[in-house]
């Protein structure tokens, strides 16, 4: 029976840290000193392929020994709000392969929309950019 992050945090005193490694470009996730969950990420200057600033954000990943326990959903929302009041940035952007139904999900839950839908890739499997208004 896997036990989701709300009863986790009832039933254990932990302490949760939230970093930025600007070394690697990663915020990290940690629960107790053990790293449960990542994500690499670049700030993005206004192109051809969208005009503002933006963070895109990529490799989202959680230890499996934490998965479906809310670290990801977690991360997510620490980096909303980093990325919104310390980089005064509106836009996250990501691709997602549609296959990915675990990944897509977690991102169109938690406020991503499709904001480019890529199906006739060559060398790829089909993929969407999607992008969160923050």
């Amino acid at each position: 029976m896997k036990i989701k992050y709300k009863e986790f945090i009832k039933e254990n005193i932990i302490q949760k840290n939230f970093v930025i490694n600007k070394k690697n470009n990663k915020f990290e996730l940690y629960l107790n000193d053990i790293l449960v969950s990542e994500c690499y990420f670049d700030i993005e200057q206004p192109n051809e392929f969208f005009n503002e600033i933006y963070v895109s954000i990529f490799k989202l990943k959680t230890n499996d020994k934490y998965l479906g326990k809310g670290f990801a959903k977690y991360l997510l929302i620490k980096i909303f709000n980093y990325v919104k009041n310390e980089l005064n940035i509106n836009n996250i952007l990501l691709n997602v392969y549609k296959n990915n139904k675990i990944a897509l999900n977690l991102y169109l839950n938690n406020g991503f929309q499709i904001y480019k839908d890529y199906d006739n890739i060559i060398d790829d499997d089909p993929y969407f950019t999607l992008i969160k208004k923050l």
